[in-house]
Formats: C-alpha cells, sequence, structure tokens
C-alpha cells in the first residue's frame, strides 16, 4: 500500500500570504455585494474564515484593505492597456486602429459595473479622507504615468506627433473614460462603446496648435 505524503506545513510568511490573498478575495466579494461603506471588517473576516485580528494584522483599515483591492485591480488594469495598446498594427490607418483599442477600453469599463460603483463610491470617501487622499493621488498618477508610457510609445510607432504634451493626453484619456463610465452608470446603454475612440481620434489628427506649457519654477 502506498503510503500517503503529507502536506507540507507553510512557514510563517507563507501562511500570512495566504490569508492575505483570502482577504482580499473574501473583501472583493463583500464589497462588491455591499459597498465601502456598508461593508464592515467583521462580514469580511467572515466570509474569509478568519478573525477580525487577522484583518488587522495585514491591513490597517478597511481604507488601506480597499487600497490594497484598488492597486490589484490597477495592476490588472495596465496589463490590459499594455495588451490593448501593444498588439501589432495591422493595416489600419494609425487614427483608427487607436479608435478601436479606445473602443476596447470603452467595452471593458462597461462589463465592471459593480466594479465602476464601488469605485466611484471610494473614491467620494477617500477624496475626503485626509489619511487616504495621498494614497489616492499616487494611484491615479501611477495609472496615468503607465498610460503617458504606452501612448507615447504606440503614437511613436504609428508616425503620430500628439498634439498636447503626452502626459495632458493620458489626463485627457482617462478623465474622459472616467466621466463617461459615471454616465454609463448613470444610463446604462447610452455610451456608444466607438465614442471615446471617435474622440480621441479626432483629437490626434488635428494639427497640434498648443503649446508646451513650460514648467513653473521650483
Amino acid at each position: 500500500m502506498k503510503q500517503r505524503t503529507q502536506p507540507r506545513r507553510l512557514n510563517r510568511a507563507e501562511k500570512r500570504e495566504a490569508n492575505r490573498a483570502r482577504i482580499l478575495g473574501a473583501a472583493r466579494r463583500v464589497f462588491g455585494k455591499r459597498g465601502f461603506h456598508a461593508a464592515s471588517i467583521e462580514e469580511i473576516a467572515d466570509e474569509a474564515g478568519l478573525s477580525n485580528g487577522a484583518i488587522y494584522y495585514n491591513f490597517e483599515s478597511k481604507g488601506d484593505l480597499f487600497f490594497a483591492l484598488l492597486e490589484e485591480r490597477l495592476d490588472e488594469r495596465i496589463d490590459h492597456m499594455r495588451r490593448t495598446i501593444g498588439r501589432p498594427a495591422g493595416a489600419d490607418s494609425p487614427a483608427a486602429a487607436l479608435a478601436d483599442e479606445a473602443g476596447d477600453a470603452t467595452r471593458s469599463l462597461k462589463e465592471s459595473r459593480e466594479w465602476r460603483l464601488l469605485l466611484l463610491e471610494f473614491v467620494v470617501h477617500a477624496a475626503r479622507t485626509p489619511s487616504l487622499a495621498p494614497k489616492l493621488k499616487a494611484h491615479k498618477r501611477r495609472l496615468r504615468a503607465a498610460l503617458a508610457e504606452l501612448l507615447e510609445q504606440r503614437l511613436g510607432e504609428r508616425g503620430i506627433a500628439p498634439p498636447i504634451p503626452i502626459d495632458d493626453l493620458a489626463l485627457t484619456a482617462t478623465g474622459l473614460a472616467n466621466g463617461l463610465a459615471v454616465e454609463e452608470l448613470a444610463d446604462p446603454g447610452s455610451v456608444p462603446d466607438e465614442l471615446l475612440g471617435d474622440v480621441l481620434g479626432m483629437l490626434l489628427t488635428q494639427p497640434s496648435s498648443v503649446k508646451t506649457r513650460a514648467k513653473a519654477a521650483g
């Protein structure tokens, strides 16, 4: 008879990492179902099958726990952008190809309605909370920096000169995407998939009349 091998016991670091993953999975489900304000640490702990103490051992607060989810989600978004914006150019014109990529981003926003509702609730809360506002700003800047890098690479490959500084273009694109996401939340089905791409395409095909703003002296 073959002897059964006993599973290796996790060391402390591995156990903490496993618990952290369980907590994040539970938090995603509870936040998604209840919203940020209505969700409680007790509910998340119960969903994870852990104690409240295990939550606070890994995260300082409910806001800190949500930020961990937010960073996880941001990594997913950046990876999605890299796969979308970085795919082969094909035979399409530069503006048409970028419009198609923006349409893909719009469809992605529509598919994450639950997350968008949750994010909108949390952004308002974090912007009003002194301990969370700096983290929110850093999160937003990280997203824009990643998008600016990808846009600069993609526009260069397609021979398009950005009509405005690339950082401003990234800010404009994220602002448009976020605004349209809010409209879609309030009026589902109102935002055509191609709208963001059409607007960005028009912007990118216009000759630049914008001078690069001088940086303020330090």
